[in-house]
């Protein structure tokens, strides 16, 4: 009797170790597969942000083939000039995230290389200038010139297709618009949690997966001997100097005056409202932007220096190179003689500019150009849209790559957070 209550004991205890192996093998394997499918599933957050017009408040919940105790979450907003996305899915207590800077979609072989907008001012190319890609001119087409005893050297004026631009050039979201605004004139440390010490330590980081971190001070900010990275915003209300002892990657800083050494590595956005200066030999990478956003459509003019030629200017000194986007925005656009965006000798953008002001370029632009009007400065005259040894091209750019968020154009991924 006892034999076979025993045989009885220990067949349960088998079958029931059968059962929990079974049970846990069908868990885990259940698990497993949930924790791939959330990193799969994760990208159909990300396409519906590509997709989504408007920014939003907080997480919102999407709609997709799902199966129980699994969701995604998505959140939109505004970072710099570009757009931050976050996906999140979730099986059970197993979560995947992925965070992502977004901006318009750029194609170099059908996205314009060159749009000029139409103020009844034929382009004129003068010296080595060479302007390869699709281009967007005025009614008046594009001629060869003459300054300072050099005529125009190449072989054709535009080296492709030619089209008519329009009188406006295309407009930047207002979402852009009113962040860039809101940074400029209202963002401040509201709450000391959202506060970060930059005399904290050697090395900064916060990561896109938590809140945004931010210092800010009255007086300027010189930053050295520090490497900031993450979701940090840094601002001041007099000015910011980067030396080039210090590595900023994925920052935001914002300043009315904003000054960067030169040789200095990097990528940043720079947010200013009267001045940025770029020295040379710096080296910013993809996707950086420089941004001066000039709000003058209530000004009367008298709080502008015309005596300072490098007031209200985006300058880029010999040598240097960003990768990203150069961005100039008046909101009131005057005729006048000043220069918005200089690009010297030797120094190259290959990204995107976009400038509704006058654009001086002695150097190299591969990607896009988005201008009012170009000047050159030479033999101690302006000369209204002309180019002087210049070049605007889209050979040396990726097939595919991604600018400020402009109206109704088709979203991309610059760079995939961490």
């Amino acid at each position: 009797m006892q034999f076979t209550v025993f045989i009885a004991v220990l067949i349960a205890l088998l079958l029931a170790g059968i059962v929990l192996y079974a049970y846990t093998f069908t868990y885990m394997k259940e698990q497993s597969k949930g924790a791939i499918e959330n990193i799969q599933i994760v990208d159909i957050g990300i396409q519906s942000l590509l997709q989504q017009k408007d920014l939003s408040t907080d997480t919102t919940g999407i709609d997709f083939i799902k199966k129980e105790n699994q969701f995604i979450k998505t959140h939109l907003s505004q970072w710099g000039v570009f757009q931050k996305g976050i996906s999140v899915a979730q099986f059970r207590k197993k979560q995947f995230t992925k965070a992502a800077i977004i901006g318009s979609v750029m194609i170099s072989e059908k996205s314009p290389t060159l749009y000029l907008q139409e103020t009844h001012n034929a382009l004129t190319v003068v010296g080595n200038t060479k302007i390869q890609g699709i281009a967007f001119l005025p009614v008046q087409g594009v001629n060869s010139g003459y300054i300072a005893g050099n005529s125009y050297y190449g072989s054709q004026l535009i080296y492709g297709r030619k089209e008519k631009s329009t009188s406006e050039l295309p407009k930047p979201e207002k979402t852009l618009l009113d962040a860039v605004n809101f940074y400029l004139k209202e963002y401040k440390i509201n709450r000391q949690e959202e506060f970060i010490d930059l005399n904290s330590g050697v090395r900064i980081i916060n990561s896109f997966k938590a809140k945004t971190k931010g210092f800010y001070s009255e007086k300027a900010i010189i930053i050295e001997n520090r490497i900031i990275t993450g979701n940090i915003i840094i601002k001041s209300e007099t000015s910011i100097k980067i030396k080039k002892t210090a590595l900023l990657k994925d920052v935001i800083l914002i300043a009315p005056v904003i000054e960067i050494d030169d040789e200095t590595l990097g990528c940043f956005q720079a947010i200013a409202s009267k001045k940025i200066t770029m020295g040379k030999k710096c080296n910013l990478t993809y996707p950086s932007a420089l941004v001066l956003y000039q709000d003058n459509k209530n000004s009367t003019g008298d709080n502008l220096n015309f005596n300072d030629r490098s007031a209200n200017q985006i300058f880029i000194d010999e040598g240097s190179t960003l990768r990203g986007c150069i961005t100039y925005i008046q909101t009131k656009e005057t005729p006048d003689f000043q220069t918005q965006i200089i690009l010297e000798k030797d120094a190259r953008i290959k990204g995107q500019v976009y400038c509704n002001g006058n654009f001086e370029i002695k150097g190299i632009v591969s990607g896009s150009v988005f201008t009012k009007q170009f000047v050159a400065n030479q033999a101690g005259s302006i000369f209204m849209n002309h180019i002087y040894n210049a070049t605007i091209e889209n050979e040396n750019i990726p097939e595919v790559y991604g600018g400020i968020i402009l109206e109704q154009e088709p979203k991309t991924v610059l760079k995939w957070l961490y």
